[in-house]
């Protein structure tokens, strides 16, 4: 019986490594193309559409029975976010407590993040400041969690009529809901994204 469980885990195992290697592919070419594009919003979006699916793919580094180590995937991927925006004079900072999610959660959890956070690196610090980006995992009690991610670069309007035209935001607006998720943007000598969530 114990022989049979090991073998489970064994193709289990080699099941995510083989589908982690084959994110990490789509998003090489992704971003192959990306650099490649003549067009710089078809750069841009290439290059965006190469680091999706790059942080999808690492979830599966973390796979745990059937969920995510997601504290996990955070630290994994928070120097990776850092390297991609290497022209950021910001520091990352991670503060996550433990916490197994759902596939799907994760996945959605994993492209709200990498927005927010890509967001803070490109557009808070653009003036050449230094400054802290903070992402935040905690439990709130009663099945509830706050992801947040704070920085305290330049800050913007989040009322203005361009800011709600970005596509970052109207995204993770969008993916919310997937989480049963309340989402709110403050800016107030920066800019801080906070999502609460329920599994």
């Amino acid at each position: 019986m114990a022989d049979g469980r090991d073998e489970g885990a064994r193709v289990a195992s080699d099941m995510r490594h083989r589908m982690a290697n084959t994110f990490q592919l789509m998003s090489a070419l992704a971003r192959m193309r990306g650099q490649r594009a003549g067009e710089p919003d078809a750069r841009r979006q290439l290059l965006w559409m190469a680091d999706a699916i790059g942080s999808l793919g690492a979830l599966e580094r973390h796979r745990v029975g059937d969920g995510v180590d997601f504290a996990a995937y955070l630290a994994e991927m928070a120097p990776i976010w850092r390297r991609r925006h290497g022209g950021s004079p910001a520091d990352l900072v991670l503060a996550a407590s433990p916490i197994i999610t759902p596939d799907q959660a994760a996945s959605t959890l994993a492209l709200i993040v990498q927005e927010l956070v890509g967001n803070a690196l490109t557009h808070g610090y653009a003036d050449g400041r230094a400054g802290r980006v903070e992402i935040r995992l905690a439990p709130l009690g009663d099945g509830r969690w706050e992801l947040m991610v704070a920085d305290d670069g330049c800050g913007f309007d989040p009322a203005a009529p361009a800011a709600r035209e970005r596509f970052g935001l109207w995204f993770v607006r969008s993916l919310t809901a997937q989480v049963r998720g309340e989402f709110s943007l403050a800016s107030d000598a920066g800019v801080t994204g906070r999502l609460v969530f329920c599994l």
